[in-house]
């Protein structure tokens, strides 16, 4: 019952692509929130803190996640979130390995932080040998030739069979759509962000369609559990009126099966490096959002601590034509771990289409391909 506490109370080229959690990139993208208004950058008020404290109180010490060293991930995250004047993940007891200022406030070591990072880290998975070289097939630095290769008549084609062959049909159509910007220079020009989400990023959206009663839910959607989470505490109106029900975070997709979550993405106009909106969907709005999807599977499962720790959310961060693949899980104690792969592009240039659309592509069928075993 470890989740209880927490969620109640408040060799081919393409298959040597880096996946695993990323290490001292200088520019990737990528519980209970303490105050639950919009996603800005909040100060910490002292009701915040003490709610904060009264979280850490409950936890049994037996139960918190002791690194080699002798440091105790939870005591340690407490005694930085106290100091905090400004909210941060570790109000919510997510650790984020990457983030320079638990180094900088010595709040962890930089080897602890790798150990963070690398306890029981669940492994991606990988693409079979057949779809990898269909993939694969697509290496081309043409228009002309990658238009070839998609017109390639295949033994699939007819007759069709959709369990089987869906993936391979997604990696064609996600190339052709991709060549028809290219033909149209689109990729040079600037656009706002919903362009990119329409002309870039669908293809992730319907690499999920494989998966029966799934769907990628576009468009600021609401996130249920970051809702349900919110209004846990909601009652009829008493000596007081009824309060108002509170909307959950806003994600520009939420992967969701009938009223179950499964992950969120996050998307802006362009790649900035550390940008604001870029730090504040890193650093804080993403994982909280996926943290409110963790807790509400884990109560699925009804805490059941051996089933919550196999248990992983997945979350992309979209910057233009750049992204990268957070996923959160529970790998010990009472905290949540975000990792990340590091950032990946799709090219500007066809000419690069090989080497950085087809690692891209290949990303979003291992994110989908998670929450297939994770979850379904």
């Amino acid at each position: 019952m470890v989740y209880a506490p927490m969620v109640t109370c408040i060799k081919d080229e393409v298959s040597e692509l880096d996946l695993e959690p990323n290490e001292q990139q200088d520019e990737t993208i990528g519980e209970d929130s303490i105050n639950d208004g919009n996603d800005d950058v909040k100060e910490m008020t002292q009701r915040d803190l003490d709610k904060f404290t009264n979280v850490f109180l409950k936890m049994e010490d037996s139960k918190k996640w002791t690194l080699s060293t002798g440091t105790i991930v939870e005591d340690a995250l407490y005694r930085f979130g106290i100091k905090c004047t400004h909210e941060h993940l570790c109000h919510s007891f997510i650790v984020d390995p990457d983030d320079e200022n638990l180094v900088k406030e010595e709040i962890f070591t930089e080897a602890e932080l790798s150990e963070i990072s690398k306890y029981k880290v669940k492994p991606m998975p990988e693409m079979r040998r057949e779809l990898l070289v269909y993939l694969n097939s697509f290496r081309a630095s043409t228009i002309s030739d990658l238009r070839a290769s998609v017109l390639r008549p295949m033994e699939w084609d007819s007759p069709y069979n959709r369990d089987t062959h869906f993936d391979y049909d997604w990696i064609r159509h996600t190339v052709y759509s991709l060549i028809r910007e290219y033909k149209a220079n689109s990729f040079r020009k600037d656009h706002l962000e919903l362009w990119f989400l329409v002309h870039v990023w669908s293809f992730i959206d319907r690499g999920f369609e494989s998966i029966d009663g799934v769907e990628a839910v576009r468009g600021e959607s609401c996130s249920l559990a970051s809702s349900a989470r919110k209004n846990q505490r909601r009652t009829i109106s008493a000596i007081t009126s009824l309060e108002r029900k509170t909307m959950g975070r806003r994600g520009d997709l939420v992967i969701r099966k009938f009223l179950t979550e499964y992950g969120c993405a996050e998307a802006g106009k362009i790649f900035e490096g550390h940008g604001t909106k870029y730090l504040k969907e890193r650093g804080k709005k993403t994982p909280k959002m996926m943290k409110d999807i963790f807790d509400y599977l884990c109560a699925l499962v009804e805490m059941e601590e051996e089933r919550g720790r196999k248990l992983q959310t997945i979350g992309f961060i979209h910057s233009g034509l750049t992204t990268v693949l957070l996923r959160l899980d529970s790998p010990a104690g009472f905290v949540s771990r975000i990792l990340r792969t590091k950032s990946l592009s799709i090219p500007s240039d066809v000419a690069e289409f090989g080497s950085k659309a087809l690692p891209v592509i290949l990303m979003a069928w291992k994110a989908k391909v998670n929450i297939r075993i994770d979850h379904l």
